[in-house]
């Protein structure tokens, strides 16, 4: 990034794979925030979700990356997936404030992982460095636990869309091509290298092929 950015929004998640959900939520934060910049970063190995994750790190960044290529409000980084092992949010931010002593942390995240907070390692440091900015999930509340009351919060406007990367993968494996749901280049990207069970779907589904 040039110079010193003042505020910096940050995403972080397996992205596997990445979906518009991902990139709407982020972008309407940008704008609605005026964020300097959003930062995108892929967990090598997330904690909560050790045994769930269906492509390799590298191929989860491969896919972000070209997701996001062409919108100068995206900066994706690897930093999680260099440092390697368990990505602990915690060592992530404590990373980027040596880095940007003076920069303001946005830290995006949905409704339906508010309860999740507390069991996140050092989680009271986290709520010391940033500012959780959550994103409406239908079905989940906006109101924060107990465990977290005192915590810097704002709403971000978000869409109410039911859109999860689980979805699209157990959509990926009945012959889906989830073509709207992710990008053109991570949809092609998913059918080249047969992820998700997804092999051979360049054409999308064929309705008629199928009855």
């Amino acid at each position: 990034m040039n110079n010193q950015p003042s505020r910096i929004g940050i995403l972080g998640g397996s992205f596997d794979p990445v979906h518009y959900g991902h990139l709407a939520v982020a972008r309407l934060a940008y704008e609605y925030l005026m964020l300097d910049r959003i930062l995108l970063i892929p967990a090598a190995v997330p904690p909560h979700k050790r045994a769930m994750v269906g492509a390799s790190a590298e191929r989860r960044l491969t896919m972000l990356c070209s997701a996001t290529d062409e919108d100068p409000a995206f900066l994706v980084s690897d930093m999680e997936i260099r440092r390697s092992g368990i990505s602990y949010t915690v060592d992530t931010l404590q990373a980027l404030r040596e880095e940007f002593p003076h920069t303001e942390f946005c830290y995006l995240i949905g409704s339906d992982n508010l309860r999740e907070i507390a069991s996140w390692r050092h989680f009271r440091s986290i709520l010391d460095m940033v500012t959780l900015c959550v994103a409406h999930r239908p079905g989940y509340s906006m109101s924060p636990p107990a465990d977290i009351a005192g915590a810097r919060m704002c709403g971000i406007p978000s869409p109410e869309w039911g859109v999860s990367s689980t979805m699209i993968r157990q959509r990926l494996a009945q012959g889906y091509s989830c073509r709207y749901l992710v990008p053109e280049s991570v949809r092609e990207y998913i059918a080249c290298n047969n992820l998700y069970g997804a092999g051979g779907m360049e054409g999308g589904y064929d309705g008629e092929r199928q009855r």
